[in-house]
């Protein structure tokens, strides 16, 4: 009994410990990306009066929409504190559940740490800075508290549960169906058909919007066909290679490491000592072994979530694996996967200093370097707001921003700010009456006079007044066309992936043959 009490009190202290880093890496890392062009198109009435016009892809996923996007037109731009708060208390609930789901195949230790390489992996990191992306790691831990809950076989709350992981995104069948295929590995089918029946619904769901409202799929690529998806596949499958155990995985820990803060390397360093200290005095390997039956089970079941979300996203055509970008939140199904492995290694110093340089470090020094961007958005924001020559332009007038179009980890071009043409329209409209506002980014090029954004298709005829904004100056000036091809002309190569240094080779025809939409990564 004593032992069990401090067993337990162990556990408890570790919550208490993961949730204080979880507050310190979150809070002061703000809003990034699409957050601002919501706040901008949210209003409460949208809540309120629900109307497809209002909900728009969000009626894919209206627990979440409900939830985490009510935030939106409630805190807006002045709150961020708000934010920061919801980041926290759904990442540590999110630990929390996640930790119940591994128990059932891992000791308690170990599940712990599973549940912790899976929140914060800093391959996926925008899932724990990019407001809009926390939920990408929130729903999946309750799909998988699901789990648990028809481990101990309460089949009621499990399914309630798991009806609400299934509809509260799009992207949660990969864990309903990748997870449902561990009770049937283990035969036990009538749970295994119970726990998949919410992602059936779901996929009925989603399937009768697509038809009776048609309008509002966007998803799914409509000029798919067998050989696209096969290309689309090859694409997920080397992505996804690269992106944990290839260059990219190398070079993001390396300038996410090398980004840490002289106080976040002394907590790093507190961390360490602590674990060095525990591995070296508890001998904690005896009491953390592991059953290998259930590991197998647990490593069918992540391998099947991967494999699923690969064709998933094979079907839009629309992400490629990356650990650079916003849009690396899709790295979160390989995520599991790399959690189980990790989890499982022996327990020794080697093992601690090898997560120590690939996870702690580089986790940390993302946090430093989400809130200093952050702290320059605020700053960029501050700028557009209290200028007098952009408060003074007129709805027809054309204004062309430069600078800030990416922030930068090391020499890479990571998450996007001016690059995202809504990001930038919604900004601007807020604090001016300026009706077109466009960046001076890689896909946009002059055709006569029209400034044509090659990747959204949109137009922008030069035939009004035009003004230059430096958004790293902060200088509004008079402009015309001739100034305008010269700021495209000039405009620096943004390295956006290690892949770009391969340009002119068969690396770069392989990547442009499977996805063209990737042609403008190797174009100026």
């Amino acid at each position: 009994m004593i032992h069990r009490n401090l067993k337990y009190s162990s556990l408890s202290w570790a919550f208490i410990l993961i949730g204080a880093i979880l507050l310190y890496l979150v809070f002061g890392t703000g809003l990034h990306g699409d957050d601002y062009s919501e706040i901008t198109h949210q209003s409460l009435s949208d809540f309120l009066v629900f109307t497809l016009e209002n909900v728009g892809l969000r009626i894919f996923g209206l627990l979440d929409y409900y939830t985490f996007w009510l935030a939106y037109p409630v805190l807006g731009y002045d709150y961020q504190w708000g934010y920061d708060l919801i980041k926290w208390l759904s990442h540590w609930a999110g630990v929390y559940m996640g930790w119940r789901f591994f128990s059932v195949f891992l000791s308690s230790g170990r599940a712990l740490v599973a549940a912790v390489l899976f929140i914060l992996s800093p391959l996926h990191e925008t899932t724990t800075y990019w407001y809009m992306t926390a939920p990408y790691v929130f729903w999946p831990t309750v799909i998988m508290f699901s789990f648990y809950l028809f481990s101990i076989d309460k089949f009621k709350l499990g399914f309630t549960v798991g009806l609400l992981g299934a509809f509260s995104e799009y992207l949660s069948p990969p864990y309903t169906f990748g997870l449902g295929v561990i009770w049937f590995a283990r035969r036990e089918y009538r749970k295994g058909l119970l726990f998949i029946t919410p992602g059936l619904l779901y996929v009925i769901y989603y399937f009768s919007i697509k038809f009776f409202f048609p309008l509002a799929e966007k998803r799914i690529n409509s000029g798919l066909d067998v050989f696209l998806f096969i290309k689309g596949m090859v694409m997920q499958v080397a992505g996804t290679i690269d992106s944990f155990v290839g260059p990219s995985a190398f070079i993001k820990l390396y300038y996410a490491a090398t980004s840490i803060s002289l106080w976040s390397l002394f907590f790093a360093m507190g961390i360490l000592i602590f674990a060095w200290r525990y591995v070296a005095q508890r001998n904690p390997e005896g009491g953390l072994k592991v059953d290998r039956s259930k590991m197998n089970d647990l490593l069918i079941g992540a391998f099947s979530v991967l494999v699923l979300s690969m064709a998933m996203y094979a079907l839009t055509g629309l992400y490629v694996p990356s650990p650079f970008n916003l849009a690396n939140r899709s790295l979160v199904y390989g995520s599991l996967l790399a959690a189980v492995f990790l989890a499982s290694l022996p327990i020794n110093r080697k093992t601690l200093l090898v997560l120590w340089l690939t996870f702690v470090l580089p986790v940390f020094g993302l946090s430093d370097h989400w809130k200093a961007w952050n702290h320059d958005q605020l700053r960029i924001l501050h700028n557009i707001r209290n200028h007098d020559g952009l408060r003074a332009l007129k709805k027809n007038d054309m204004l062309v921003v430069t600078g800030n179009i990416y922030n930068k980890l090391g020499p890479y071009s990571h998450s996007e700010f001016f690059s995202m043409p809504w990001v930038v329209n919604s900004i601007f409209r807020d604090f001016s009456t300026v009706e077109h506002a466009v960046a001076i980014t890689q896909t946009i090029s002059l055709d006569g006079d029209v400034l044509v954004d090659t990747k959204s298709g949109s137009r922008y005829p030069l035939t009004r007044n035009i003004y230059i904004y430096d958004s790293e100056r902060n200088t509004l000036s008079r402009g015309n066309r001739a100034a305008v091809e010269s700021l495209i002309k000039d405009r620096p190569l943004e390295m956006r992936h290690w892949v770009q240094w391969a340009k002119g080779t068969f690396i770069e025809t392989a990547i442009v043959t499977l996805s063209p939409r990737l042609n403008y990564l190797f174009s100026k």
